[in-house]
C-alpha cells in the first residue's frame, strides 16, 4: 500500500490525553480552545464528572481548580490518587492559601500549584514538562518490572545451582568434572548479575562532567556488591550518594537494586531534592518493598547523600548512620566530620517514624569532601592483624587529601591492598567517594 493511500487518521500525531476540571464552564471552554491543537482535552464541571471521565479514558495529566462546590480540587485528587495513581496532577486556581498548597502537595501528590490567571505559553511549558515526567515514570515502572524479573530469574538460577552442588557433593569422586562444570555455571550466573548491577551504576564520565575533581573507589568483596553509589543531575542540583546495603554478595546486590529503584522513583520521578526527605521516603520504601510490617526482615542500608546547589555554592547533607568528612588543606583544624543520624534505612517497629537531619555546608576552597561505607575502616591487616578502625581511616583520608584529586583513588586503593597483605581476604565491600566543589 502506498503512503498516499493510508487514511489520514492513521498517521495523525498522537495527542496526550489531559483532563481539566473546573466548575466554571467559561474556563473549561477557554482552556479547551487554547490547547485542543496540542492535546486531547477532556473537561469536567465537577470532581464527580471528572471521576467518570477517568473511569472511561486513559488520562496522562489532571488539571483541577481548587475552590469548587461539593468537592474541592484537593478532595478530588485525594479520591483520584488511590484509584488512578499514574496521571500527573496540577492545581490551577486563583485560591492561593498556603495551607491549601501544602495539603495539595502532601495529600494529592501535586506536581505543580499554579495560580490564575494563567499565561498560555508558561502553562504549555508546564504541561509539556509534566507529560515528560509521566512518560519517564511509565518507563521507570517498566524498567523496575524488567529488573525484578531479571532478579527473580537470577535468584532461581542460584538456588537451582546450589542444590545441584549439594547433591554433587554426595557423589563419587569420578563426578568431580561435572561438579566443576556446575560451579562454573554458578559463577557465570553471578557474573551475569554483576553486569546487571553495573548497568545501574552511574558512568564515572557522567559524574566527572559535573564534578571534574572527583573519584569513586568501589571494591566489592565478591563479584557483586552490597555497596553502590548513585548520581543525578537536574537543572540546578547535583545529587551524589554512597550507600551500604545489608550484606554483600548476591543478597547485598539484591538490596542495591531495590535501593537504586527507590532513589530513581523518589528523586527522578517525584522530584524530591531535600536530602532529609529523600532518606525518609527511602526508609518507607524499603519497609514496603520488603514487607517489614508483616515479617521479621530487618534488612536495610546506611547512606550518606549530598545535594549540591550548582548556582548558590553550597550543598545540603543528610546521613543515615554514615557521615560526611571534609578535609581542608593548610588549615589548623583540617578535618570536619558531620555525623549522620544514628538510625538506618529499613527495619524498626511498624509505627516508627524516622526523621532525618539536613545540614547545610558552604563550599570551601582547597577542601575535599568524602562519603563512604564502613568497609575500608573494618578491614583486617597490618603487622598486628587488626582492623584499621575509624582513626586509621581518617589518617589515610588526610594523607590522601594532600594529594591531587586525580591521585587520591590510587593512593587509598594501594594502601588497602598493602594493609591486607597476602594473609587477609577482604571481609566487606569497600566504597569511598571524594569530590571538590572549589579548587
Amino acid at each position: 500500500m502506498e503512503l498516499q493511500d493510508l487514511d489520514k487518521t492513521e498517521i495523525t500525531e498522537f495527542k496526550a490525553p489531559i483532563l481539566y476540571v473546573d466548575d466554571e464552564e467559561s474556563n473549561l471552554r477557554i482552556f479547551k480552545t487554547t490547547f485542543k491543537r496540542h492535546y486531547q482535552v477532556f473537561t469536567a464541571l465537577s470532581g464527580a464528572e471528572g471521576l467518570e471521565i477517568l473511569a472511561e479514558n486513559e488520562i496522562h495529566l489532571i488539571i483541577t481548580d481548587q475552590k469548587m462546590p461539593k468537592m474541592t480540587g484537593i478532595e478530588f485528587l485525594e479520591r483520584v490518587l488511590p484509584l488512578y495513581p499514574d496521571p500527573i496532577r496540577i492545581i490551577l486556581t486563583g485560591f492561593s492559601d498556603v495551607e491549601a498548597i501544602i495539603k495539595a502537595i502532601n495529600t494529592g501528590s501535586v506536581y505543580r500549584y499554579i495560580t490564575k490567571p494563567w499565561n498560555k505559553d508558561e502553562l504549555k511549558i508546564t504541561i509539556d514538562k509534566a507529560l515528560e515526567t509521566y512518560t519517564l515514570q511509565q518507563e521507570n515502572k517498566q524498567l523496575i518490572v524488567n529488573l525484578r524479573e531479571a532478579n527473580e530469574g537470577l535468584e532461581r538460577k542460584v538456588v537451582e545451582r546450589t542444590r545441584e552442588i549439594e547433591e554433587q557433593k554426595r557423589q563419587i569422586e569420578a563426578q568431580s568434572t561435572e561438579l566443576t562444570l556446575s560451579n562454573q555455571k554458578i559463577t557465570d550466573s553471578i557474573r551475569y548479575a554483576q553486569r546487571i548491577q553495573q548497568a545501574i551504576l552511574p558512568e564515572m564520565q557522567q559524574i566527572e562532567a559535573f564534578l571534574p575533581n572527583s573519584f569513586v573507589l568501589l571494591r566489592p568483596r565478591d563479584i557483586v556488591s552490597g555497596d553502590f553509589y548513585w548520581f543525578h543531575e537536574s537543572q540546578d542540583k547535583l545529587i551524589l550518594s554512597a550507600i551500604d546495603c545489608t550484606g554483600h554478595g548476591v543478597p547485598g546486590a539484591f538490596m542495591s537494586l531495590i535501593g537504586s529503584d527507590l532513589l530513581n522513583a523518589i528523586i527522578k520521578v517525584r522530584g524530591i531534592t531535600n536530602p532529609a526527605q529523600i532518606l525518609q521516603f527511602l526508609h518507607e520504601g524499603v519497609r514496603n518493598e520488603l514487607r517489614q510490617d508483616i515479617n521479621s526482615n530487618q534488612d536495610g542500608m546506611d547512606i550518606a547523600i549530598c545535594v549540591i546547589d550548582k548556582q548558590m555554592g553550597y550543598m545540603d547533607f543528610s546521613g543515615a548512620k554514615n557521615p560526611l568528612v571534609s578535609i581542608q588543606k593548610n588549615s589548623a583544624n583540617p578535618i570536619t566530620i558531620i555525623k549522620g543520624d544514628k538510625q538506618a534505612i529499613g527495619g524498626g517497629e511498624i509505627d516508627e517514624k524516622r526523621i532525618f537531619t539536613k545540614h547545610r555546608i558552604e563550599a570551601q576552597t582547597d577542601t575535599t569532601y568524602y562519603i563512604f561505607s564502613d568497609g575500608y575502616q573494618d578491614q583486617f591487616g597490618g603487622t598486628a592483624d587488626r582492623k584499621l578502625l575509624r582513626k586509621g581511616f581518617l589518617d589515610k583520608l588526610q594523607q590522601a587529601a594532600a594529594l591531587p584529586i586525580s591521585d587520591q583513588k590510587d593512593f587509598l586503593n594501594t594502601f588497602l591492598v598493602e594493609w591486607m597483605g597476602d594473609a587477609n581476604k577482604q571481609i566487606d565491600d569497600v566504597l569511598v567517594i571524594g569530590f571538590q566543589l572549589r579548587n
